[in-house]
């Protein structure tokens, strides 16, 4: 296994120790050598979190990410609302305006 791999498989067992995260469904790091490491990630949130909950899983999924490589300067994450199939998109544009 490439170092790379290993450090995103430690990224992302960070990111799903985070209690709301279901899984993460996407993740890349860019390393832009100097400036340090640039992390993207999708993550499967429960479409029951109201807005406020979501905003706070997506802070405590970054800090997780920095905290876990030194080297990581931003993080992007893209919350999955949507994670379960059976949930209709009209479900979470309401809960969103809750």
């Amino acid at each position: 296994m490439s170092k790379v791999s290993e450090e995103l498989s430690e990224i992302e067992r960070a990111i799903l120790e985070v209690p709301q995260v279901r899984g993460v469904s996407a993740l890349h790091a860019l390393d832009r050598g100097d400036e340090g490491i640039v992390v993207v990630t999708r993550v499967g949130l429960s479409p029951s979190l109201r807005l406020p909950d979501v905003v706070l899983a997506i802070a405590d999924v970054e800090h997780k990410v920095k905290t876990t490589d030194s080297r990581v300067r931003a993080v992007f994450v893209e919350p999955d609302i949507a994670a379960d199939s059976g949930t209709p998109t009209e479900t979470i544009v309401i809960r969103a305006l809750d």
